[in-house]
C-alpha cells in the first residue's frame, strides 16, 4: 500500500530509537519503550499483504539486517504481538464476511494503537505514517453505516482530547446516513462546543441533527441550550439561525427556565401555541436597550392572546427563581481540549437573558405588584453579584431588571431602588439606580436623599397573624428579622406544623420572603446611615420623626442612635427620648436634627457610653465606642497627606470587596505596565475627594492580577486634582476617612489573617505579619481592648482572664495564652510559641451577653477563643491539640 517502502521506514524506526538507546547509556525510558512497540507494530502491521510477516521475522532473526540495541530487543515479542493484531484489524475492516461487532472492534483496535501523525512530514517514518493515516480513514469510509454509527458514538464524545478526531469523524460521517441523537444527548452537559478542533467540523452537523430529531417530535433540550450558548460564545461563521423556531424556546438548566417549560408543556395545545409566540418574540428586541413601540404594540397583543392576568401569575411564579444555582451542571473547556472546568453555577445562560429581557419589559406593561417589583430587586441583585473568574453574572439582566423598576410608578419599586442603592457595587447597573431615584427626586420636587429615605418601606411592622391552628409574629433582632410561631396554646414552637404547611404553602413562602427583604433592608439602612456620618445631613424633627424615630422599620435601628436636636444630643431610652444624664427631651418643632459623632464632642463619650450601658442598648454601628482619628503632627508636617497607614501589605481581592462596601470607587490593579487610578471617596457635601494611593506587590502569574498590594500616602484633593492641607479638612470627615483606611489595612492586610504566620511566599513577609499580629494596638483595636475588659469580667471565666496593654491573656489548663486585641492572634506563654486557630476552629459556645455594638466579628473571634482556650483540656480540634 501506498508510495512508501516498508523495509526502508522499519529500518528508519530501528535506527531511530537506537540513537535514543545510545544516547541513554542503553536503556530506553517507558515512552521510547511505547513508541518503538507502536512503530514496528504499524510498519509490520499495515505492510503490503504478504510482507509483514517477512518484515517481522528478518527482525527478530539476530542475524538480520537489523541491528538491535538490548532494549529493542527484549521489546521484540510485545511489538510482534502489536504488528499481528494491527493486520488482523485491518483484515477485518478490508474483507467481506465479518460481521458488524468485530468491525467496530477492528476500528477501535486499529485507531488506538496508530501513532499520532506529524505535521512535518521529512523521514521515511513520518512519510509512512501520514500515508497510514489516510487510508485508515478511507477504510473507516468505507464501512456500513450501522458500523460507523457505533465508531461516531464512541470517538464523539465531548472532553476527548485528540488532534486526530477531526479527520476521524469527517471520515465516518462522509458515508452519510449517521443519526445525531446520541451525540445530542452527549452535548447536554455542556457549555458549549469548544473541545478542539474536532467540534468544529460537527458544527453543521449538529444543527442538522436538532433540525431531524425536532421535527420528528424528538426533544432534546439541553443539547439545543448547548447549541444556542455555542450561537452566542463562538462565533462560527456555519451555525445559522434556525434553533429560533424550535421548542424549549428558552435553554433548559436554569430552575425558572425548568418551571416556564414544565409549566408549559402541561397546557393545552392552544395555550402552549399562544405561549410559546409570546416567549419567540421575547428575543426579538433583546440587543436594545429599551423596548422600541413596534416591540410593544407586537407584546401587547401577544399578552391579549394569553391574558394578561395569566401571565402575571404565571412569570410572577417564575421571577423569584431566576439567578438561582443552575439546576443542570455544566462543563465547559477553559483554554484547549481536554482542559475542562465546572461552568459556574450562577452565570447566567446569555441565551435566557434574552427571554427575560423581554418577559420583564413585558410585565412592565401589566399592573405592578409588590411581589413582581422585589423579584426585581432580588434578580438585579444577583445579576450583578460577581462570578469568581468571570465578573458580574450577568449586566445586562441587573440593568434590565432595574430599568423596568424605574419605569415603574409604585411605592415597593421606589423602595427597591432605595435599597439596591445601598447593595449593589457593580457601577453600571448603580448608575441607573442613582440616574431612576434622580428622576423621582425630580418629579417630587425634592432631594434624591429625601426619596431614598420616603420609600424605606415598613412591611406591615408590627407583623402579626394567625394561619390555621398557629399564631406568628415577625421580630426584629439586631439587624435580622425573625418569625416567632405559637401553637393552639399559645406556647413557642420551632416551626408551624405540617398541617399548617400544606394548607397555607403560598402564605408561609410569602412571609419567608418578606423576612428576608426585612433582614436585607435593615442592612441596607444600617450601612447608609452609618455613612451618613461623613456627611452633612440634617433633618428638621418632622422628617425626623417620620423617617426614622417612628418608622416601622427604621426606628428599630434609630432609636437605638445618637442625635443631636439644635445641638443637644439623645437618645431613645426606655419610653423616650432622653439626653445623656436621662432627662426626657422634647425636641421643639422648627429644631434642625443631625447623627452625633464622637469627634464633635468628645467629652460627652464616656457619659454616652454609660448611657448604653445602663438601658442595654446595642448600637447598630459603633459610635459612642467609635474611634476618633485626630490629626497628628507628622501629619501637620507633611501638610497635604498622611502616611499613617503606609507601608502595609494587603490582598487585592480583600480590599477590593472592603472598598465596594465602604463606598469607594476602585479598579482592579494588574502588574501590565499600565496606569491605574487609585481607590477614591466622593465627598460632594464638602467638594472634597480621598484619595488612597496604592502599588502592585506581586500578581497572580497566569492573568498577572496583583495578589498583594502596597498602601500609600492618603491625600484630599479640590477639584480633582488639588491638594488640600490636612488641617483644612473637617474634623469629622478626616476621622472618618482615616477610620475606613484603617480597616482596610486591618481587614485586608496579612499582617492579620492567621494563614500568613509563615510570612508568605518564600518567608518575605514574617517580620512584618509578625509586627503587625502582635505590635501597638490600632485605634479600633483599642477601642475593641476597651469593651474586652469591661465584658470578659462578667464571664465565668473571668477569673481565668487579665489585661496587658495589647493582650487578653487567657489561663488554661495546660497553658497560658496571649490573644492580641487587634489581630485576634495567638501566643502561648512564657516562650511566645505562635498558636494558629482559624476563626472556623474556635467553637466554643459564645453566652447570652450585652454588646455595645454590632458589627465587629473580631471581637466575637476573640471572645469565642478565649472560651475555647480557658478549656483547652476539653479540646478536641486535631490541628490544635498537635500544637499544644
Amino acid at each position: 500500500m501506498g508510495t512508501y517502502d516498508s523495509e526502508i521506514v522499519l529500518r528508519d524506526v530501528v535506527d531511530t530509537i537506537r540513537g535514543w538507546c545510545e544516547r541513554s547509556g542503553n536503556t530506553l525510558n517507558d515512552h521510547g519503550k511505547r513508541d518503538f512497540v507502536g512503530w514496528v507494530g504499524t510498519v509490520c502491521g499495515w505492510a503490503p499483504e504478504g510482507t509483514g510477516p517477512a518484515l517481522l521475522a528478518a527482525l527478530n532473526d539476530p542475524a538480520g539486517p537489523y541491528e538491535l540495541a538490548s532494549p529493542q530487543v527484549e521489546l521484540l515479542p510485545d511489538a510482534t504481538q502489536r504488528a499481528e493484531e494491527v493486520r488482523a484489524a485491518v483484515a477485518a475492516l478490508d474483507g467481506d464476511g465479518t460481521d458488524d461487532d468485530r468491525r467496530v472492534a477492528a476500528a477501535m483496535t486499529l485507531i488506538g494503537s496508530l501513532p499520532r501523525s506529524y505535521h512535518v512530514r521529512k523521514t521515511p517514518w513520518e512519510i509512512a505514517l501520514s500515508e497510514i493515516w489516510e487510508r485508515a480513514r478511507q477504510l473507516l469510509a468505507a464501512q456500513p453505516v450501522t458500523v460507523r454509527q457505533a465508531l461516531f458514538d464512541a470517538w464523539a464524545v465531548p472532553g476527548q482530547d485528540s488532534d486526530a478526531l477531526y479527520g476521524l469523524l469527517r471520515s465516518l460521517r462522509s458515508g452519510g446516513g449517521l443519526t445525531g441523537a446520541g451525540w445530542l444527548d452527549r452535548l447536554g452537559g455542556e457549555a458549549w462546543l469548544g473541545f478542539g478542533r474536532w467540534s468544529t467540523s460537527l458544527v453543521t452537523f449538529t444543527r442538522e441533527s436538532l433540525q431531524t430529531e425536532y421535527l420528528a417530535g424528538r426533544s432534546h433540550p439541553a443539547a439545543l441550550a448547548t447549541w444556542r450558548r455555542t450561537r452566542i460564545e463562538r462565533s462560527y461563521s456555519n451555525m445559522g439561525d434556525e434553533d429560533a423556531a424550535m421548542w424549549p424556546t428558552v435553554n433548559v438548566g436554569e430552575k425558572w427556565a425548568d418551571r416556564a417549560v414544565a409549566d408549559i408543556e402541561a397546557m393545552s395545545e392552544e395555550r402552549r401555541s399562544r405561549w410559546q409566540a409570546l416567549l419567540a418574540h421575547c428575543l426579538l428586541g433583546a440587543d436594545k436597550a429599551r423596548p422600541t413601540a413596534a416591540w410593544q404594540k407586537s407584546a401587547r397583543a401577544l399578552l391579549d392572546a394569553v391574558g394578561v392576568d395569566e401571565f402575571t401569575d404565571r412569570l410572577d411564579d417564575w421571577l423569584p427563581l431566576v439567578g438561582l444555582p443552575r439546576s443542570l451542571p455544566l462543563r465547559m473547556t477553559t483554554c484547549c481540549s481536554g482542559h475542562l472546568a465546572e461552568f459556574p453555577p450562577r452565570l447566567a445562560d446569555r441565551h435566557n437573558v434574552g427571554v427575560l429581557w423581554g418577559l420583564l419589559w413585558m410585565r412592565a406593561m401589566c399592573p405592578p405588584s409588590e411581589e413582581t417589583l422585589r423579584s426585581l430587586g432580588h434578580i438585579a441583585e444577583r445579576a450583578a453579584r460577581k462570578v469568581p473568574g468571570h465578573g458580574p453574572s450577568s449586566p445586562k439582566l441587573a440593568n434590565v431588571a432595574v430599568a423596568v423598576l424605574v419605569d415603574t410608578e409604585h411605592p415597593a419599586a421606589l423602595a427597591q431602588l432605595a435599597r439596591l442603592a445601598s447593595r449593589l457595587t457593580y457601577k453600571s447597573t448603580l448608575r441607573i439606580v442613582e440616574k431612576g431615584l434622580t428622576k423621582h427626586a425630580e418629579a417630587l420636587g425634592i432631594g434624591r436623599e429625601d426619596v431614598e429615605e420616603m420609600a424605606l418601606p415598613g412591611f406591615g411592622l408590627p407583623l402579626a397573624d394567625k394561619l390555621g391552628d398557629c399564631s406568628y409574629e415577625v421580630e426584629v433582632r439586631g439587624l435580622d428579622a425573625a418569625v416567632v410561631w405559637r401553637n393552639s396554646d399559645g406556647k413557642v414552637v420551632k416551626a408551624p406544623p405540617a398541617q399548617v404547611r400544606k394548607d397555607h404553602g403560598e402564605e408561609l413562602k410569602e412571609l419567608k420572603a418578606t423576612v428576608a427583604d426585612i433582614g436585607a433592608t435593615l442592612t441596607g439602612t444600617r450601612d447608609r446611615l452609618e455613612g451618613l456620618l461623613r456627611r452633612d445631613r440634617a433633618w428638621t424633627v418632622e422628617q425626623w420623626r417620620e423617617r426614622f424615630l417612628d418608622h416601622p422599620l427604621a426606628r428599630t435601628l434609630a432609636r437605638r442612635l445618637i442625635w443631636t436636636v439644635d445641638g443637644v444630643a439623645c437618645c431613645w431610652g426606655g419610653d423616650a427620648l432622653r439626653t445623656v444624664d436621662d432627662t426626657v427631651f422634647e425636641p421643639a418643632g422648627d429644631a434642625t436634627v443631625r447623627l452625633w459623632h464622637p469627634v464633635d464632642d468628645p467629652a460627652a463619650v464616656l457619659a454616652w457610653r454609660d448611657f448604653l450601658a445602663r438601658h442595654t442598648i446595642t448600637q447598630p454601628f459603633k459610635q459612642a465606642h467609635r474611634e476618633q482619628y485626630l490629626l497628628t503632627d507628622a501629619e501637620r508636617a507633611t501638610g497635604t497627606y498622611s502616611n499613617r497607614f503606609a507601608a502595609h501589605i494587603v490582598r487585592q481581592h480583600r480590599l477590593i470587596a472592603l472598598l465596594s462596601r465602604r463606598g469607594w470607587s476602585h479598579v482592579r490593579h494588574r502588574n501590565d505596565g499600565a496606569s491605574y487610578q487609585d481607590p477614591w471617596l466622593a465627598l460632594p457635601d464638602w467638594e472634597l475627594r480621598a484619595v488612597l494611593h496604592i502599588a502592585g506587590i506581586e500578581d497572580q502569574g497566569d492573568d498577572l492580577m496583583f495578589d498583594t498590594m502596597g498602601t500609600d500616602r492618603l491625600v484630599f484633593l479640590r477639584d480633582e486634582r488639588t491638594p488640600v492641607p490636612l488641617e483644612e479638612v473637617p474634623a469629622v470627615v478626616l476621622s472618618e476617612v482615616m477610620r475606613d483606611v484603617d480597616l482596610f489595612v486591618a481587614a485586608a492586610g496579612v499582617g492579620n489573617d492567621p494563614n500568613w504566620y509563615d510570612g508568605g511566599p518564600q518567608g518575605r513577609y514574617r517580620d512584618y505579619w509578625s509586627q503587625n499580629s502582635f505590635g501597638d494596638l490600632s485605634p479600633t483595636a483599642r477601642t475593641r481592648r476597651e469593651v474586652l475588659a469591661e465584658l470578659i469580667p462578667r464571664l465565668a471565666i473571668g477569673s481565668r482572664c487579665t489585661f496587658t496593654d495589647r493582650f487578653l491573656e487567657v489561663r488554661g489548663d495546660l497553658h497560658t495564652y496571649r490573644i492580641h486585641c487587634g489581630s485576634g492572634n495567638i501566643l502561648i506563654a512564657p516562650d511566645d510559641r505562635y498558636l494558629c486557630i482559624i476563626p472556623d476552629s474556635a467553637k466554643a459556645k459564645e453566652p447570652e451577653m450585652f454588646l455595645p455594638f454590632e458589627g465587629d466579628n473580631r471581637l466575637a473571634e476573640i471572645i469565642s477563643k478565649a472560651l475555647l482556650l480557658a478549656a483547652d483540656k476539653k479540646i478536641k480540634d486535631p490541628v490544635i491539640l498537635h500544637q499544644l
